[in-house]
């Protein structure tokens, strides 16, 4: 099956589909009987006392994942996140919950899965009622205790991907940053996906983690089944099913070359700081999601962080994190790159980091739907605990910087200062609308810096969804628009006296990493695993080779449409 070859290399491995089970919540049995109706009221009483013992059962299975949760997150956390599971397992088995459903089948004939949902939403309902924050925030752990809980009565079990087998190949219709969140990667040899292109978050994911991807593979789930092995080839956007012995020792012996070399690269990058080749310097940071990829790229030599994916930390919990936990998570990051600077992007959820526990409404256009800055205005709240958070890091010392995503007006930037009077916290925004590009110079005077999100710029300028594949072909990162916007967004913010970063995906490739720094943008924020050939790419030339490329690159950019983004591309392979 042939798909986009979205991270290089190949893995073959056991089948393992993630996906989100959806439970049935309707009710069951028919209108209560009339008094006569004895025949009737049996089958009643006799369904309800199913209805009770699924329940039971339901909360033996739901219990018996917790306590395998509380363990695994004592061991790899730490007892005070250890301690939030072992309060789910105090719910399930408290009388509340009991006498709830018993109630809701015995005089409703509500099923037991609609029963716990419904104890779930009116228990959070309550909870969110109350003056104190910390109950407030329990709200979204009791909803996942009645989602988890429905799951298991009605499958008899609970999905996992923390029980990921070795050597698994994850297949998914479409892998979500919230499912991702919760993968052991370590035991993850390839992905593949339905859908997506290579500037998905299954691609995004796969490439920091050097792990083989095929994104937009049609029919994918029918043509596999849990358990089956299958061969995931990155270099060629292929996934075989019907794979040999011949072939899988290939593969074996491939992949751990590749492993030898990507070692060898990593220390020769730590030992190597990024300059070009006549010794200029180049500010190379990398993007990270946490404070474990923030240790791993300090490891290959990244001199900080760019951008910190503070929605990935948010998606670890079940609820809102409070302001103590987000300022324990990003000290944490700035700890591990010190003494770097740490560039912290604010909550970006919705289109296709959708947070389970944030309840937005279903949008027809989500990418250009209440997402990043849109979402935080209106939630004060939220808005108010992370600046706060990420202030308190700034002010114990630590070079810690808050970046605003989805920027099209000052009033955005401005609503986010207001809880910043009296600090010197460095603000930035991303540049990824063509709003913000078109206008930078009017927004400039209010922030510190600027970084190019170029996954979302592209996207956003050639009105192509970057996540489908069946318009993969159209999303070029050096399409002329592109180039030219770029362009301008260098010259008007140097023309400003600020700092012009690039965090979006063409920063951790070696040839458009060379493009964007022709073009004048002073740092590079790249993938991890990205950061050792991009360190190589920039000691084979030099600020001259630069200079000429940035003028061929917009001369490019201004000839014949149809051929200037192969011409650009071709200049910088040259």
């Amino acid at each position: 099956m042939n798909g986009v070859a979205a991270s290089p290399g190949a893995g073959a491995g056991s089948v393992f589909i993630l996906h989100e089970r959806t439970v049935p919540l309707g009710r069951t049995g028919p209108s209560s009987p009339s008094d006569g109706d004895a025949a009737e009221r049996v089958h009643l009483r006799k369904s309800a006392e199913s209805e009770l013992e699924r329940f039971r059962r339901g909360v033996d299975v739901a219990a018996a994942y917790y306590r395998g949760l509380v363990e695994r997150v004592r061991e790899s956390v730490g007892n005070e996140e250890a301690e939030i599971f072992e309060g789910h397992l105090e719910i399930l088995g408290g009388e509340d919950v009991a006498e709830y459903v018993a109630e809701a089948v015995l005089e409703k004939e509500a099923i037991a899965e609609r029963a716990v949902v419904d104890f779930a939403e009116e228990t959070a309902k309550e909870f969110e009622a109350l003056e104190s924050e910390y109950f407030r925030q329990r709200a979204g752990d009791i909803r996942d205790i009645g989602r988890r809980l429905a799951e298991a009565i009605y499958y008899g079990s609970i999905a996992d991907p923390t029980d990921l087998p070795e050597s698994s190949v994850v297949v998914a219709e479409e892998l979500t940053p919230s499912a991702t969140a919760r993968l052991d990667t370590s035991r993850v040899v390839a992905i593949a996906t339905e859908k997506g292109g290579r500037t998905s978050h299954a691609a995004i994911l796969a490439r920091s983690l050097s792990i083989p991807c095929v994104t937009g593979v049609v029919g994918l789930l029918a043509a596999v089944r849990g358990g089956q092995t299958v061969l995931v080839d990155g270099d060629a956007g292929t996934v075989s099913t019907d794979v040999d012995t011949a072939v899988l020792e290939d593969v074996r012996v491939r992949s751990a070359r590749q492993r030898e070399e990507a070692e060898a690269q990593i220390r020769w990058s730590r030992e190597h700081p990024a300059q070009l080749r006549d010794g200029t310097p180049v500010h190379l940071a990398a993007n990270v999601s946490g404070a474990d990829e923030a240790r791993l790229a300090a490891q290959v030599g990244a001199h900080g962080s760019g951008l910190l994916r503070s929605e990935f930390i948010f998606m670890r919990y079940s609820d809102f994190p409070t302001v103590e936990q987000q300022t324990n998570e990003y000290r944490a990051v700035c700890e591990a790159l010190a003494p770097h600077p740490v560039v912290v992007r604010l909550l970006d959820c919705g289109a296709d980091k959708p947070l389970p526990y944030a309840r937005q409404a279903p949008e027809d256009n989500p990418f250009l739907g209440e997402r990043g800055i849109r979402y935080l205005r209106n939630r004060e709240v939220q808005l108010k605990a992370q600046v706060e958070a990420i202030d308190r890091v700034a002010r114990e010392g630590h070079d810690i910087r808050l970046m605003i995503p989805m920027v099209v007006s000052r009033e955005e930037i401005d609503v986010v200062r207001t809880y910043l009077d009296g600090s010197n916290l460095p603000v930035g925004i991303m540049v990824e609308t063509p709003a913000s590009v078109l206008t930078l110079k009017r927004l400039s005077d209010r922030v510190d810096f600027v970084s190019i999100g170029t996954n979302d710029l592209v996207q956003y300028t050639l009105a192509v969804d970057r996540g489908n594949a069946a318009v993969s072909d159209l999303y070029r990162e050096l399409h002329p628009a592109v180039i030219a916007a770029i362009d301008q967004v260098v010259e008007d913010a140097h023309n400003a006296g600020i700092h012009v970063g690039v965090c979006g995906d063409m920063a951790s490739h070696a040839a458009s990493a060379l493009a964007l720094l022709a073009l004048g943008v002073d740092e590079l924020s790249a993938s991890t695993s990205a950061i050792p050939d991009i360190k190589a790419a920039l000691a084979r030339v030099d600020k001259n080779a630069l200079t000429s490329l940035g003028a061929a690159l917009r001369a490019a950019a201004t000839a014949d449409e149809s051929r200037s983004a192969a011409n650009a591309l071709a200049l910088v392979k040259e």
